[in-house]
């Protein structure tokens, strides 16, 4: 048995596939076997693959017909066999010596679960600032804490970046099939249990964005998508971690008012909203943002998701005394 069971799943990616796997089989780490699933395509991808299994015995393909990456994922999570598991995607590249690092830093601290790396972007779509930024963000989040503060903004690593130990799998679960972003809401559920992440400081895969990339195209990695998924974690923690503190949202725009109402249908009870522009919200209390109630009185949590003004939001409420994660989220 394999130290790292890998797995591809792909779908007419023939254009890219032969490259994702030959960086696969290039790795420095030996100890691997990579599990290609075929998820129905109707184009060469599955000849590509089938050369590979025929070349390399660490290399097997198997077929998945329910369409859907969460499926095909699952297909692999159930023929697992190593003691890690690691992912890649039909569309990237990963470094040499992205297996190699990330099992010598899981087999040394034992107390992470999910291993993540920085990525390199790169793209062939002339308007990708927006993903460039996204991937940037990505990269600036390194350390379990800050994996935990930030997994409400966004999905805080990439997936195809990954290794994770197996038995979380048989403890709490692998990827959902509902229509929501299925790396998301593992990474949620999986944190909401007390599993550990972190990510090497170093770009080890090249994350390559192109316009028919499922990112972009497929309605469950929709903003409105991830924010449904985020809102159910959300709204577990804070009914924990709230103790009687009344919570105030920060944003009060049609968007930032709708999410609002998501996380009131999930049984949290907001007491005010704040903005930096006075603006009154009906059937609630405004609190001007420098009128926020000092540390431990209250909990912010920030639906504003214009970019940057996450960072802006919270080194305002820091310098008020407030700690993120503590006193204050950004959700948005």
């Amino acid at each position: 048995m394999s130290v790292v069971f890998i797995l591809l799943p792909f779908r007419n990616a023939a254009p890219t596939l032969q490259a994702a796997i030959a960086s696969m089989a290039a790795q420095t780490l030996a100890d691997w076997e990579l599990l290609l699933i075929d998820n129905a395509s109707t184009d060469e991808g599955p000849s590509i693959a089938e050369r590979w299994a025929r070349r390399d015995t660490r290399i097997r393909l198997v077929q998945e017909p329910t369409v859907g990456i969460a499926h095909a994922l699952n297909t692999g999570l159930a023929q697992a066999q190593g003691r890690y598991i690691a992912r890649m995607d039909a569309d990237d590249i990963s470094h040499p010596e992205r297996l190699s690092k990330q099992f010598a830093f899981m087999e040394a601290s034992p107390d992470i679960g999910v291993l993540g790396t920085q990525t390199r972007f790169a793209s062939t779509v002339a308007q990708s600032s927006g993903m460039r930024w996204f991937v940037q963000w990505q990269n600036t989040i390194v350390t379990p804490h800050e994996h935990c503060i930030k997994r409400f903004v966004d999905a805080p690593l990439a997936h195809p970046t990954v290794m994770f130990r197996r038995e979380l799998v048989e403890r709490y679960g692998g990827y959902s099939t509902e229509p929501m972003p299925e790396d998301h809401e593992l990474w949620l559920r999986w944190m909401d249990a007390g599993v550990r992440f972190a990510k090497l400081p170093e770009e080890l895969l090249t994350w390559n964005d192109h316009a028919q990339r499922l990112s972009r195209t497929h309605p469950h990695y929709s903003t409105e998508a991830f924010f449904r998924t985020k809102v159910h974690w959300l709204a577990r923690w804070l009914k924990r971690e709230l103790g009687g503190r009344l919570l105030i949202i920060a944003g009060t725009s049609g968007i930032c008012r709708s999410r609002a109402n998501l996380l009131e249908a999930k049984g949290i009870a907001i007491h005010a909203f704040t903005d930096v522009r006075p603006r009154e919200v009906p059937g609630y209390a405004f609190i001007p943002h420098d009128r926020l109630p000092s540390a431990g009185e209250a909990f912010i949590v920030s639906m504003i998701s214009q970019r940057g003004s996450g960072d802006r939001i919270a080194v305002y409420l820091s310098s008020r005394g407030l700690v993120e994660g503590v006193d204050f989220l950004l959700a948005a």
